[in-house]
């Protein structure tokens, strides 16, 4: 019998320390929260540690996954690119360092429609690397046909175009297609298929970027909307990405969850 559970997996590899620990349990707590009955966290040197709570509320596996070498040594393309290739179920992946504001049932039911299903960035005004044509952030990937992840497929369609391995030589911008690493590896091969990744039901809310989104108190739940974009909309997934770290920003989230950096 299929498991139609709601299936998170995400990949959670930080180094121990308070900062850190602290984002990935509210992540966690997040998740279960908004829907996931299943969870998957994936790393490869640091083994995250789960609390009891949250093995009572979601069942969920720690796998420690194996990088591969694919030509070029950066975390993305070696370890999540790879390992999340090669998960053979149905999944909905979220990056760690987000948190859901929003019920995941909506989102999970969207898996029928396509193969994968990603989200673009959004134009970032503080953020000059968004100032282009929509381009994938992979933080967020809806995943319904595990064959449709070919990572050999992927792999060639970056290095027919710019080798990985020849990454000590070629800059990054000549490199990739977009700004990242597996994203624009992810958005060369769905380019070179005419794969459209999106979905018209799947907008920016569900992977909005931290340094536009506030977030407020909204009775017992947090509830997003973003500031200064042409249009501004609710945010159902807030992500913590690159300079927008929920310390460095000084999100509410983040400090509402200062006691659990008291835990035993």
């Amino acid at each position: 019998m299929a498991d139609n559970r709601l299936k998170v997996v995400s990949i959670m590899d930080y180094p121990h320390e308070p900062r850190a620990a602290r984002m990935c349990y509210a992540f966690l707590d997040s998740v279960i929260a908004n829907g996931a009955a299943s969870v998957t966290l994936l790393y490869e040197e640091h083994e995250p540690v789960v609390a009891p709570e949250h093995r009572r509320a979601a069942d969920i596996e720690v796998v420690r996954g194996r990088s591969r070498d694919v030509g070029h040594p950066h975390f993305n393309l070696r370890f999540k690119l790879p390992n999340l290739a090669a998960l053979p179920y149905p999944y909905l992946y979220i990056d760690a360092d987000t948190f859901v504001l929003d019920d995941l049932a909506p989102l999970w039911a969207r898996r029928h429609d396509k193969p994968w299903i990603g989200v673009d960035h959004q134009w970032v005004p503080s953020d000059p690397r968004t100032h282009r044509a929509p381009f994938l952030n992979s933080g967020v990937q809806l995943v319904s046909d595990p064959a449709f992840y070919d990572l050999d497929a992927i792999l060639a369609a970056q290095n027919a175009v710019v080798p990985l391995a020849r990454h000590a030589e070629v800059p990054k911008r000549d490199m990739f297609a977009t700004p990242g690493q597996d994203q624009a590896v992810l958005f060369r091969y769905f380019r070179s298929i005419g794969y459209d990744y999106t979905h018209p039901a799947v907008g920016p809310g569900w992977n909005s970027c931290a340094g536009v989104t506030v977030i407020r108190r909204a009775g017992n739940r947090w509830r997003g909307h973003t500031r200064g974009l042409t249009p501004d909309h609710d945010a159902q997934i807030v992500h913590y990405w690159s300079q927008f770290k929920p310390w460095a920003i000084g999100c509410p989230v983040f400090e509402s969850y200062s006691w659990a950096d008291y835990r035993a």
